[in-house]
């Protein structure tokens, strides 16, 4: 544990789902290693995790599954 650079809480780390967008794209990456914050949420990846992310996204691996996600416009 370390405490929040924002907020001064503590953080733990927390296996958790990831959506990540690469190239116009929407990734979900399932149980990823983040250290979070206990008290304002705020995430941090260590350099490790950003690069297998990374990685993951890059590569031609076909996804374990793939979801539908419905899209809305924002307008006044």
């Amino acid at each position: 544990m370390r405490e929040c650079y924002f907020c001064k809480g503590t953080t733990q780390i927390k296996n958790i789902d990831v959506d990540f967008r690469w190239e116009g794209e929407l990734h979900v990456i399932k149980d990823v290693p983040v250290e979070i914050c206990n008290q304002c949420g705020e995430r941090y990846y260590s350099a490790e995790v950003s690069k297998k992310i990374d990685k993951l996204v890059q590569s031609n691996e076909k996804p374990e599954q793939v979801l539908k996600v419905p899209v809305l416009n924002y307008s006044e």
